[in-house]
């Protein structure tokens, strides 16, 4: 039987506070100065978990089963051996200190235990010091035959639960293959999935479809046909048939055994296109080895992108770390997922929040020996939104100093929501900006910039800016989309202004531009009237406009208000030059007060405007 004892410089109280303070899994070191002569001595460290069995012969039936539940390079045994043995001398007459390290330790119970089989309490120099996350919590002395800790606890907070949504024709559905590399598509975006291992690690893939257990963030996943990516990582029992799979590796990184367990890489690629925030639907996480669960551990590789929760069993453990697994260690049957985690492995989804290109995950192997495999199932889902944008203006040939209005409208045709819009139409120094309407977000004229906002699927939101040209001439005025949190699958709002985003031959749609012809002109107005004033009498307005160029001047509104008195006397008649229009030929009508017309008139041309006007008899009305 083991004797445990409690901790010589290094209390129960202080582990739990300083290892339970920190957040995420955690790298734990054990800085260990062996004694001279230690060809007797041996480090454990211990995870506690539940077991109904005594796996280590130790005649105790309350042990936990011995695994570290750590990454390390090689799997094996999880002894802390003196550099080269466990029984055979290893240090001679001099004392070493060399460090162990645990990379990436889930959350967990754990001791330290260690062992003198001499009983010369490590000859009374060596001990352990304990870092976690690079941080002392303490050094551990031994005396007699074993010393053990108390049990202290390294936490890791789940993944927030957060919300993302992805229309469901955007599921992964067949997959093929084609050199070494997975293929199918989400919507319209290219998925391509390849995998690598290290040691004695090894993929295989296949087709199945997913559970049909309420378990995913869309309902539409259940029963969807779903990749199967097989990852077996140590498939050898150790010497005693439960031995761990992980241990670890001394610093001049030499394995303190020969059975290596493996780790696997897996990147989801997506055509070389940008994508934001794709959703990984998993199932049949996990599975059962020596009558408890073991599972795959997902590990994302890329800086900034962030794990979040969507749905899941409640032995999908999602990690504030980045990581997922199914929970571990639980005595467990191997049967489909389901929401028991004593019978069923486990279904999920998560979102992966962040820009990237290519998702790169690490996954290692957590369970006892001979149990090193997990056929985990998936769907890949990547949010999509077809922006396009479109721009008007309300006048292409405006004269110098006249307002023009801009019209732009940008369009969601989905099949997601969009958040996030940017649009940007800086005004060309030839355009000098006057007022903006938006109809939701808001515009700013020194960066051009208009924060849209969101819009769903199906939804449009547009924009009003109101300019006026200060330079003759042809005047471009471009607006392009430059930014949303979806991935837009026939454009690239990254790609700039002009540039064939898809290299495919088609004109991009998030992009648009107005040219307006702006001119210079001279005009003049001469009236005059045919007849003297008399009342009662009858008269002929003549209004000529005239335009000394140099450019054409057009829409220019012409009015007459009449004085008191007088009124129309029948239609009033328009006509101009070649290449020179009225609105109308003619308008009005008897006892009318006033005319309005536009008129356009080239250089050197000119519109004359003929007014029968009649003069009241009262002289008293004048």
């Amino acid at each position: 039987m083991r004797q445990h004892k409690k901790l010589g410089q290094l209390t129960l109280a202080t582990l739990l506070f300083l290892i339970a303070g920190f957040a995420q899994a955690a790298t734990v070191e054990f800085q260990v100065n062996w004694p001279s002569f230690a060809r007797d001595n041996k480090i454990e460290f211990w995870n506690v978990a539940v077991d109904v069995e005594d796996r280590d012969g130790d005649l105790d039936t309350a042990e936990t089963i011995n695994s570290n539940l750590v990454t390390t390079i090689y799997g094996g045994e999880n002894a802390i051996c003196v550099p080269g043995f466990c029984s055979a001398p290893g240090v001679g007459n001099t004392s070493l200190t060399q460090t162990y390290t645990f990379n990436k330790v889930p959350p967990g119970n754990y001791r330290i235990e260690m062992f003198d089989s001499f009983g010369d309490g490590w000859n009374g120099g060596g001990n352990v010091t304990v870092f976690v996350n690079g941080t002392s919590i303490g050094t551990v002395s031994a005396s007699g035959f074993g010393t053990s800790t108390n049990i202290f606890t390294i936490s890791d907070p789940i993944a927030p639960t957060v919300t993302q949504t992805c229309s469901d024709v955007n599921l992964t559905g067949a997959w093929s293959s084609s050199g070494g590399t997975l293929q199918s598509t989400s919507g319209a975006i290219p998925i391509e999935i390849t995998a690598s291992s290290t040691g004695p690690g090894s993929w295989s893939f296949a087709l199945d479809s997913m559970n049909t257990i309420n378990a995913f963030s869309s309902s539409a996943v259940q029963g969807n046909t779903s990749l199967v990516a097989d990852f077996s990582w140590d498939q050898t029992p150790g010497a005693n048939g439960y031995d761990p799979v992980y241990q670890a590796v001394n610093s001049d990184g030499v394995s303190s055994n020969l059975d290596p367990g493996g780790i696997g890489s897996l990147d989801i690629s997506f055509g070389g296109r940008t994508v934001n925030n794709a959703v990984v639907h998993l199932d049949r996480l996990g599975g059962v080895g020596g009558g408890v669960s073991n599972s795959a551990r997902w590990s994302v590789d890329n800086a900034g992108v962030t794990l979040g929760r969507l749905a899941g069993v409640g032995h999908f453990n999602t990690y504030s770390n980045n990581s997922l697994m199914r929970e571990m260690l639980v005595v467990s049957a191997n049967t489909e997922s389901s929401t028991n985690n004593a019978t069923g492995t486990a279904a999920g989804s998560v979102v992966y929040q962040g820009e990237y290109s290519t998702l790169g995950f690490t996954l290692d192997g957590i369970g006892v020996e001979g149990a090193g495999g997990d056929a985990m199932e998936l769907v890949v889902c990547v949010p999509q939104a077809d922006l396009s944008l479109t721009k008007t203006t309300n006048n292409v040939a405006p004269n110098v100093g006249e307002n023009v209005t801009f019209t732009l409208t940008v369009t969601n045709s989905g099949p997601d929501a969009a958040n996030n819009i940017q649009v940007r139409d800086l005004l060309p120094a030839e355009l000098d900006f006057v007022s903006s309407n938006p109809s939701q977000g808001s515009y700013a004229s020194g960066s051009g910039i208009w924060d849209v906002g969101t819009i769903a699927n199906g939804g449009s939101a547009t924009l009003e800016i109101v300019a006026s040209p200060n330079t003759a001439g042809v005047i471009t005025n471009q607006a392009e989309i430059i930014n949303s949190d979806r991935i837009d699958p026939d454009s690239e709002f990254r790609s700039g202004f002009g540039v064939d985003d898809l290299s495919d031959g088609i004109a991009d749609d998030d992009e648009a531009s107005v040219d307006i012809s702006a001119g210079v002109v001279d005009i003049s107005v001469t009236k005059s009237s045919l007849n003297d004033f008399v009342p009662g009498g009858s008269d002929t307005y003549t209004i000529v406009v005239t335009n000394a160029g140099p450019a054409e001047a057009n829409n220019l509104a012409v009015s007459d208000n009449f004085p008191a008195g007088v009124t129309l006397n029948g239609n009033w008649t328009c006509t101009a030059t070649a290449g020179s229009s009225c609105s109308s030929g003619s308008g009005g009508a008897s006892g009318d007060s006033s005319i309005s017309l536009n008129v356009s008139v080239i250089a050197g041309g000119q519109a004359t405007i003929t007014v029968p006007v009649m003069y009241s008899t009262d002289p008293a009305d004048f």
